[in-house]
């Protein structure tokens, strides 16, 4: 039998569905657009102040190294030394909302830069492990927990909100090569595929 994946030019995006076995899948992967995004990038010997700012005009606490902070709907993951990716829930120009933060960080409006993939079930580690070259055990990398790497030669961050739940980030550009990987990697588990948005 022809894989799905074959029958189709590698340029186009999977259609929605499920690979592989048909019941009770293992994996739920949601693709969607992120409804606000940036990144965040601490100004030279602004850290300090930039953690302060942070806390005060949005209740949100930048965590030392590459954790998930909360608060208010809104999230910061650390993606390196100084610099993380903030999230929003609902729409709006991230420069302009983030603009109490700018004499302490560069900005930059990413939210049609990236395509978030959500991923949920048993297998989801089992998937992840045939690409990601990080220790995702969960002693290794808790809920809470983030990364900056790459798999397939595609760089992506990503982190844990539960123990079978990750959240990846990815460069619209690399969307539709890391749902392929995901597809013909999570296939033998079996795998609904959701695009929102």
């Amino acid at each position: 039998m022809t894989s799905v994946l074959e029958m189709g030019p590698v340029t186009r995006m999977p259609p929605a569905g499920r690979y592989g076995p048909q019941a009770n899948p293992g994996i739920t992967v949601e693709m969607s657009d992120p409804p606000g995004l940036a990144t965040l990038a601490a100004r030279r010997g602004q850290m300090a102040a930039l953690v302060a700012a942070m806390r005060q005009a949005f209740g949100l606490d930048l965590g030392d190294g590459p954790q998930v902070s909360r608060s208010e709907g809104m999230s910061a993951i650390g993606a390196g030394p100084g610099r993380w990716f903030v999230l929003c829930d609902a729409p709006g120009d991230m420069s302009r909302r983030l603009a109490p933060l700018a004499a302490f960080a560069a900005i930059t409006e990413q939210t049609d830069g990236y395509v978030a993939f959500t991923l949920a079930g048993p297998r989801v580690d089992d998937l992840l492990a045939k690409g990601v070259t990080i220790d995702l055990h969960p002693s290794a990398f808790p809920p809470g927990r983030a990364a900056t790497t790459n798999v397939a030669h595609i760089n992506l961050t990503l982190w844990r909100e539960a123990p079978d739940r990750h959240v990846i980030l990815v460069g619209r550009s690399h969307a539709v090569g890391f749902a392929r990987f995901l597809i013909a990697s999570g296939a033998e588990y079996g795998l609904s595929f959701v695009r929102r948005g």
